[in-house]
């Protein structure tokens, strides 16, 4: 089983615009992923203070593999499906947690 990561704005859905998200390059094992996304956040908070809680939050281990910040900026983790491309996966899941968001919103 191998494991990736997902980073996309909820912001661009409010503004009217598709959600962009980006995904890692597939193929981790599930330590390297969480690694992965681990180091972009001490990256951002060094950038942004802002993003500290969802810092803290990651770092509090694998309880779940959802962090949200400034109520917009997502990253997660997800099993990749064999024989699929981690990019397919990455969109399904993307806009299974949009949708999940509109409605918690409404």
């Amino acid at each position: 089983m191998t494991w990736n990561h997902l980073a996309f704005d909820l912001g661009a859905q409010k503004l009217g615009q598709a959600a962009e998200f980006a995904c890692g390059p597939g193929g981790l094992i599930y330590e390297a992923a969480r690694l992965d996304v681990q180091e972009t956040l001490d990256r951002l908070t060094g950038e942004d203070s802002g993003f500290r809680g969802a810092n803290r939050a990651w770092r509090k281990g694998p309880e779940k593999d959802f962090v949200m910040s400034h109520g917009r900026y997502v990253w997660c983790l997800y099993e990749e499906k064999p024989g699929e491309p981690t990019g397919d996966t990455a969109r399904r899941l993307a806009e299974k947690l949009i949708i999940r968001q509109r409605q918690r919103a409404e």
